[in-house]
């Protein structure tokens, strides 16, 4: 994190498992529509060698907004699903929809997720609903991170937008990375205020890592101060901010893991300037997904009961205990018939499975209480494990 050299595997299939629960991170991007959140999730999934061609919204050849009416109406409706592979881990995206109207969808979006990234355009700022849905999952204490993106936006103002979203979400917002000006007014790279290097975009077949030149480095002087400042008051070395003040010069290793655990514990909110169309910030973003962000075994369990309503304590999310999912979404498709997105807490879902519905986890079409137990053959789809949500897409996991 915060400009380690390496970036995200390539190549690897959608279908991909990893060896554990805590390889995997379920990630939500949420924010108003318009914000680029889709476009986003297609540069990552290319980033990360998961497609080979990079769609647009405008031609209705992204991944995530697959539905006719998406494609028609150029904006998302639904909640998608796209998971991609990044070194030995595997990252589920789900891209939730902005407008009001779909409220539903990015509920469900955050039911699965176990942290979330806020898309905030530059060139627009932070609106009330989104001030609103930062609250909710503070409430619920998920680990967020801030994206602004459409940095090569001719009304794009990066700083204007950093300054909206720390008075609208608090002091621990801080960027890990600051976009470098250029002359031609567009951003090609990011200075990384930990490591104090530059990664440089310029060259558009690959990120490359160098030193900073003197106007680079004047601009980490500027901003890395209140980034180490805010990352040791989140310490558990109470003597770390003395050691500081004293001048003494803090281990890169130490700060970037005080930093990893308040990010995943949800007191520390990382800003990463984002160009999609650019590729700026992508691989940055999903070293901070993969690094920082806590996997399902850190997920808190929802409230399980028995058919005769008793609690039920004692489960973890192991591949190999009992089952324990939640239909967070339904659909229905034409050819296919009734769509789950499923998200698994603990055992595993397999092909041909009979597994029980106990209707006191909010099953669509299944009432809450009295229990009543239902019995029925699973639809046929890929070995899930907990941790995991199976997507209802085409071309990745069709259920």
């Amino acid at each position: 994190m915060a400009g380690k050299q390496g970036g995200p595997g390539a190549g690897e299939p959608a279908a991909y498992q990893p060896r554990s629960p805590e390889n995997l991170r379920n990630v939500v991007l949420v924010g108003p529509s318009g914000s680029g959140k889709t476009t986003l999730a297609e540069a990552l999934l290319a980033t990360a060698g998961a497609i080979n061609r990079v769609g647009r919204v405008e031609e209705g050849t992204t991944v995530t907004d697959y539905d006719d009416v998406e494609i028609r109406q150029q904006r998302s409706i639904g909640l998608a699903l796209a998971p991609f592979v990044a070194g030995d881990s595997k990252v589920n995206l789900l891209d939730a929809p902005g407008y009001a109207d779909f409220v539903g969808d990015l509920r469900a979006g955050l039911r699965a997720a176990d942290c979330a990234l806020f898309v905030i355009a530059a060139n627009e700022g932070v609106d009330g609903a989104t001030k609103a849905l930062w609250q909710e999952c503070e409430a619920v204490g998920m680990p967020r991170c801030v994206v602004i993106s459409k940095l090569n936006h001719q009304r794009a103002d990066y700083a204007d937008v950093l300054a909206q979203a720390q008075a609208a979400f608090g002091a621990k917002v801080l960027p890990l990375y600051v976009p470098v000006p250029s002359s031609s007014g567009h951003i090609d790279a990011l200075v990384a205020l930990l490591s104090q290097s530059v990664s440089d975009y310029s060259d558009s077949a690959a990120r490359q890592v160098r030193e900073p030149a003197d106007d680079e480095a004047a601009l980490i002087d500027d901003h890395r101060e209140p980034l180490i400042e805010g990352i040791i008051e989140e310490s558990e070395d109470e003597g770390l901010m003395d050691r500081y003040m004293e001048g003494e010069e803090l281990d890169l290793k130490l700060l970037i893991d005080d930093l990893e655990t308040a990010v995943a514990r949800a007191s520390f909110f990382p800003v990463v300037p984002v160009c999609s169309v650019s590729g700026v910030g992508l691989h940055e973003l999903i070293e901070i997904m993969t690094s920082a962000f806590p996997s399902p075994v850190e997920h808190t369990f929802p409230a399980v009961y028995t058919v005769a309503g008793k609690t039920v304590t004692g489960l973890s999310c192991d591949p190999a205990g009992p089952l324990l999912a939640e239909v967070v979404k339904t659909t229905s498709d034409p050819y296919v018939g009734r769509i789950s997105l499923v998200r698994v807490f603990s055992g595993t879902v397999r092909p041909d499975a009979t597994v029980h519905v106990s209707g006191l986890l909010p099953v669509p079409g299944v009432r809450r209480w009295p229990p009543r137990p239902r019995r029925g053959r699973a639809h046929r789809s890929p070995v899930v494990a907990a941790g995991e949500a199976p997507a209802p897409q085409p071309g990745l996991h069709r259920r």
